[in-house]
């Protein structure tokens, strides 16, 4: 018996016991497995000896200490909920692992979570992998952007509403948390939500219940909330455009996703993922061309790395794939410096200190005024005049977005 499926007899015959699963599988499905079925934490190997001492001390002191648990649940049935190859988390470096940890431990709870990081790191992943083994797991999981709704319509796509309650509501209507009733919503990008929904939002949380839009009678709401956001919502909170209390309600637990670079050694297991998805009869990656892809930036990350291969699969039409069939990366800014952003800034430099002469101060506040309205024409245009898109490619809120363009005089 392997020591998955033997979890629940040691916890029948030695309930006070911690026990440790030692296993060579270190995806989501075997952290879930282990965690939710009794275990106080799971090696996964190769491990380091100095791992396993700090796991063994850990479980030794909460030894005791929790009451004891009665789990009748199958570490089958466990397993088999995260079956689908659909969405899978891929990788094995510490930084993921410890997302798959803390995706287990939440799973079970109907704690808020607030999900972090960069564009393109699987955010949405995750809050989906939390419904998957949670015990909403049956009921609906509704993933939402506020941005991406009718500014005006935002609180009826949300909360419904009912006949009459504006131009065109022509009978009752079901809104979000209404059609997920029992279920779990995901809120992606929740610092775009506007000031007043924040306010009835927070009463969902506050009160598990909600009006509809023009109802004078509030509907129970059983519903889990997860946020998600690659924005600083703590920077938000001080610029007066996100509520501090909300701030509070979502961060029950916050979960920080690693940006690519920071989990290089996951790159060649995502390739060969993505690869496998596509079913590209022939195409294959060499060992020689993995190690050329993880020395490549990734600023995109997994979204951009996955973008990347399908284009090069492509191109390959079933041959071996090369690095001729990536897109070319997109530029760093060590990439810019070294094509002559430096000697630019350079130039100016010189030339402003000259015509000045000794009286050259606030240059810095200077040189943002020449740059930032450059750049956030480039990244109006870059978005066909989508503000939001735009404040996340700046990687700002798009309230300090709409700031700088009303100081800048940009309509």
């Amino acid at each position: 018996q392997d020591g998955i499926s033997a979890l629940p007899e040691f916890r029948r015959l030695a309930s006070e016991a911690p026990v440790i699963i030692m296993t060579a599988f270190g995806d989501l499905e075997t952290a879930v497995a282990a965690l939710q079925n009794g275990a106080s934490d799971y090696l996964t190997k190769p491990f380091e000896l100095k791992d396993a001492r700090r796991s063994c001390e850990a479980a030794l002191e909460s030894a005791g200490s929790r009451p004891e648990e009665k789990n009748t649940g199958s570490p089958e049935k466990t397993r088999a909920s995260g079956e689908s190859k659909r969405g899978e988390i891929i990788g094995s470096s510490p930084a993921i692992q410890q997302i798959f940890k803390q995706i287990a431990l939440v799973a079970d709870s109907d704690l808020s979570v607030l999900i972090t990081g960069e564009t393109g790191t699987g955010k949405e992943l995750v809050a989906a992998a939390i419904h998957r083994h949670s015990p909403r797991r049956d009921a609906p999981y509704l993933p939402i952007a506020p941005v991406a709704l009718n500014s005006d319509l935002i609180e009826s796509e949300l909360f419904g509403h009912v006949a009459g309650a504006f131009t065109g509501a022509v009978s009752d209507r079901a809104g979000v948390f209404e059609q997920a009733e029992g279920g779990t919503v995901l809120l992606d990008e929740i610092g775009d939500l506007p000031l007043g929904t924040q306010v009835k939002l927070l009463r969902v949380l506050d009160q598990q219940e909600y009006f509809r839009v023009g109802d004078v009678r509030p509907r129970p709401c059983n519903v889990r909330i997860l946020a998600a956001t690659n924005c600083d919502l703590q920077q938000a909170v001080q610029d007066g455009s996100f509520r501090e209390d909300l701030f509070y309600r979502l961060n029950g637990l916050r979960m920080h996703l690693p940006p690519l670079r920071e989990r290089l050694q996951d790159i060649p297991a995502l390739c060969k993922y993505f690869l496998s998805s596509l079913n590209y009869r022939g195409a294959a990656f060499t060992e020689e061309l993995l190690a050329q892809v993880v020395a490549r930036p990734w600023n995109g990350n997994i979204r951009e790395l996955r973008n990347a291969i399908e284009h090069a699969a492509v191109l390959a039409r079933g041959r071996a794939i090369t690095l001729e069939d990536f897109p070319a990366p997109q530029p760093s800014r060590e990439h810019l410096s070294n094509q002559g952003f430096e000697s630019v800034v350079q130039d100016w430099f010189a030339d402003v200190t000259k015509a000045l002469g000794e009286h050259h101060i606030g240059l810095h506040e200077a040189l943002l005024s020449e740059i930032e309205p450059i750049l956030f024409r480039l990244a109006l245009k870059h978005t066909g005049d989508n503000r939001s898109k735009a404040a996340e490619l700046l990687g700002i809120h798009r309230a300090t977005l709409r700031e700088k363009l009303r100081s800048f005089d940009i309509e």
